[in-house]
């Protein structure tokens, strides 16, 4: 089927404002796969940035703090651009203290070539190419194309590649340098082949940092910068609905509030040197959620126990399905039948259904966590937000030094 020309198509960010789950297969025809892509929420500075990037065609170089997002708004701008097929204009170049900008262009399998010379036989020696250009040809079934080359061969006018070049400032200090060429002309030659790779049109390139070490002037020069900043409460709020849709309002309220204390107790504290991130407020948030479905079931067990409904002992394992997604489709209007026997006034088809659920059991059981979310329980303090832990220690170094208590 024709992809549709995503040339004048404008990333807005709209895509993953919910979790989307599907099923892809690469273009070898591979059995399909499963994937669910978590919710992005960009704020307007960001999605002014990657229409920027778009205008100028350069790469975009995200900066700011870990755990804000950087490293997946790549992913998010392609499958808003070109939905559950995404796949085939996305790349992705994860880089280590060893990468070398050749390993994103293409590699050559030395080994591979010398073995098979060596095993050659009498036949096999007679049909070997015999010009240069047949020896270059050959040559060919040694090499593979490294993400940014995959991305300069897709990538056309109607349909840009999409590449993500994250934490480029682990690499050593040569690395991006040495990129410099192929950033500016778009372009790369495999010695070995003598092949030139050029691009049909410009990838969108996001690159990430940490500022673990300082960029070259001239690689920065080539990209578009822009920081991206910790969200607001109110986009806090709106990242936890979207990755927690079920979860109460008031809790999510309450969750974001003191998440939000929290940072701020710890940006004035000099001594502290891990900052929170989103992506602890989402893992502390999964947390709550948890405790949420444990309390709904027990309310739903004790709500049920003197009735007489199909198979009660599957109840919670139906509930924490209907929650999570984890029940397939044809059997899903069977369980809300089910479990809406157990509850009354409820619609089992209902597509609400779980909201529902929660909303006719309720009441208490959110004033009862909401309560202990006030007093720092559920696990915030000690054992989730792994930045607390490291706030509580230097404090404590820093008391004992002074000798303050």
């Amino acid at each position: 089927m024709e992809e549709k020309n995503i040339q004048n198509l404008a990333y807005k960010g709209s895509a993953l404002q919910h979790p989307q789950t599907f099923e892809w297969a690469e273009l070898n025809g591979k059995t399909p796969q499963k994937e669910t892509i978590a919710p992005y929420i960009p704020n307007n500075e960001i999605i002014e940035a990657v229409a920027l990037m778009r205008i100028l065609k350069r790469p975009l170089l995200l900066k700011g703090e870990p755990g804000c997002g950087k490293t997946r708004l790549a992913k998010a701008v392609a499958f808003e651009l070109y939905g559950e097929s995404y796949h085939n204009y996305y790349f992705e170049w994860n880089i280590k203290s060893t990468s070398k900008a050749r390993d994103g262009l293409f590699t050559y399998d030395y080994v591979g070539e010398l073995r098979d010379a060596q095993f050659q036989d009498t036949e096999d020696r007679k049909k070997a190419p015999k010009t240069l250009a047949e020896k270059k040809e050959a040559k060919k079934s040694w090499r593979e194309f490294g993400p940014l080359g995959q991305a300069f061969q897709v990538s056309t006018k109607a349909h840009p590649a999409i590449l993500l070049i994250d934490e480029v400032d682990k690499a050593d200090i040569d690395f991006p340098n040495d990129l410099l060429l192929e950033l500016d002309q778009l372009r790369f030659t495999v010695d070995e082949t003598g092949e030139e790779i050029q691009a049909g049109y410009p990838p969108l390139i996001f690159i990430t940092s940490n500022d673990e070490k300082e960029l070259p002037k001239a690689f920065l020069r080539r990209c578009l910068f822009h920081f991206v900043e910790f969200p607001s409460v109110s986009v806090l709020q709106t990242i936890v609905r979207a990755n927690f849709p079920f979860l109460a309002e008031s809790l999510v309220q309450t969750a974001v509030r003191r998440f939000d204390t929290l940072r701020e107790d710890m940006k004035k504290e000099l001594n502290t040197e891990k900052k929170v991130s989103t992506s602890e407020l989402i893992d502390w948030v999964r947390v709550v959620n948890y405790y949420f479905l444990e309390e709904v079931l027990a309310g739903l067990e004790e709500k049920v126990r003197d009735q007489k409904i199909e198979n009660p002992e599957k109840l919670p394992e139906m509930i924490a399905g209907l929650f999570h997604g984890d029940i397939p489709e044809k059997d899903m209007d069977a369980v809300r039948k089910n479990v809406a026997a157990a509850i009354d006034g409820l619609d089992a088809l209902d597509s609400e259904f779980p909201r529902k659920l929660v909303a006719a059991l309720a009441d208490d059981m959110i004033a009862r966590l909401v309560e202990k979310l006030d007093k720092g329980h559920i696990l915030y303090h000690h054992a989730l937000i792994k930045s607390y832990t490291d706030y509580q220690l230097h404090i404590a170094k820093a008391k004992n030094l002074t000798g303050t208590r």
